[in-house]
């Protein structure tokens, strides 16, 4: 059973986040998968055996529903959700989804929603801003949160852009990942919010392709000539990050020499990253050397055992997005 939470321990209810996952199992489409983390908000605050709008739409109709007390619900609030892999609108009877399948406006051999922002010959991306398509982009982050263990913004998304990547699945485009930028944000170097590739679509390295999008996109804005994600990185989006990071850094580092040398700043400006950003995945990697006197040197070295141990082939092109293909 959950046990009721005292009143000194923060209520983050009003965001959606649990300490553990409220959904057992989400059907998407043609596939049915678990969910990693919970998420309330899909549910009534006031009775968590009813998603949200199933019960305003009781409350319509008998308003005592109001002065019911809230019982204890078990771990698991819901065995199944049912989510329509094109809008994302939710419920837990599955005569409903294949319904509103049939009628669904998104549903469309090519995505129309928002506006075009690259496209190439397997994968198009689109950008749907928060404040106009508020009700697609509420139930994308829903929906999202299953799977991000940090996310609490599912309303207030009016002063966010999503970028949505679709590709081709069972005869159409289908929504199969995205990631937020904050129009607004008070740092201007975080070029990215939050990502989340859908459960069905990873191990395409559709992650490290919308990461390299996100820096594109950033060299198109002003004031962002270095930039990068807003911080703190999810566990999965840390080890997503280092490994894209990893790999343009050895690039450029692989055809330095003993007697060549190099700067942070340089190299910020070479791959567009932010200089922590920078110093950071070299620590990782374990490239950087300090001497007693607190100087640093560069091992090449220690490069050359990092490609080695990642099995990764610093002379290959790894350009995931074609910049030709860009339509913005």
């Amino acid at each position: 059973m959950v046990q009721r939470q005292s009143k000194d321990k923060k209520d983050t209810s009003y965001y959606g986040l649990l300490q553990h996952p409220n959904i057992d199992k989400v059907t998407f489409g043609n596939y049915q998968f678990n969910t990693w983390y919970g998420n309330a908000a899909y549910f009534s605050k006031n009775d968590h055996t009813m998603l949200g709008y199933q019960y305003s739409n009781k409350l319509a109709t008998d308003p005592t529903l109001r002065k019911r007390k809230l019982e204890d619900a078990n771990d698991v609030w819901l065995d199944n959700l049912y989510v329509c892999e094109y809008c994302f609108k939710y419920t837990d009877v599955e005569q409903e989804i294949n319904a509103h399948s049939v009628v669904c406006s998104y549903k469309k051999t090519r995505p129309t929603v928002g506006r075009l922002v690259y496209y190439d010959d397997k994968y198009i991306i689109r950008e749907v801003r928060g404040f106009q398509d508020r009700l697609f982009c509420q139930n994308l982050c829903l929906f999202a949160k299953l799977f991000l263990v940090d996310k609490s913004i599912y309303y207030n998304i009016d002063y966010f852009n999503f970028y949505i990547i679709y590709g081709y699945d069972s005869g159409t485009y289908k929504p199969m990942g995205f990631f937020s930028k904050e129009v607004l944000s008070y740092d201007n170097d975080n070029n990215l919010a939050c990502i989340c590739i859908f459960p069905p679509y990873q191990r395409l390295r559709l992650g490290s392709m919308m990461i390299e999008f996100s820096y594109e996109l950033a060299k198109l804005t002003p004031g962002q000539l270095t930039s990068g994600p807003e911080y703190p990185l999810s566990p999965y989006g840390k080890i997503s990050y280092l490994r894209y990071w990893s790999k343009k850094l050895a690039r450029i580092l692989h055809g330095l020499t003993d007697n060549d040398s190099i700067t942070i700043n340089q190299l910020s400006k070479q791959t567009g990253f932010r200089k922590e950003d920078v110093l950071f995945t070299l620590e990782y990697m374990k490239l950087i050397q300090y001497n007693p006197r607190g100087d640093t040197k560069l091992s090449l070295a220690n490069l050359n055992d990092w490609c080695l141990k990642n099995n990764f082939d610093p002379s290959k092109e790894l350009k995931m997005i074609n910049r030709n293909c860009l339509a913005i």
